[in-house]
């Protein structure tokens, strides 16, 4: 499994947990400790979430297509896209 693949799959775990301390918010509300694993998971996952974009803009820098001119143009455009989130 790649570094690219493992930040993937831990955001799409961190994502389901965060979705449900936030239902869990909506529905009962959280008390101090929880408010405060709460917040440790939207940190993580927002870090979890940067590491993934800087990952796959190493990807592209380090493709084997990134020689040719057209390509590098591509690849600028999609590091782009992935800084903005998109």
């Amino acid at each position: 499994m790649t570094y690219t693949k493992l930040l993937e799959r831990r955001g799409e775990i961190l994502k389901r947990t965060v979705e449900t301390w936030i239902m869990k918010e909506n529905r009962d509300g959280l008390d101090r400790q929880e408010a405060h694993i709460y917040r440790n998971m939207v940190k993580e996952l927002h870090q979890n979430e940067q590491e993934l974009n800087v990952a796959r803009v190493e990807e592209l820098d380090k493709s084997p297509d990134s020689d040719t001119e057209g390509a590098a143009s591509t690849a600028s455009v999609q590091r782009e896209l992935i800084s903005q989130g998109v």
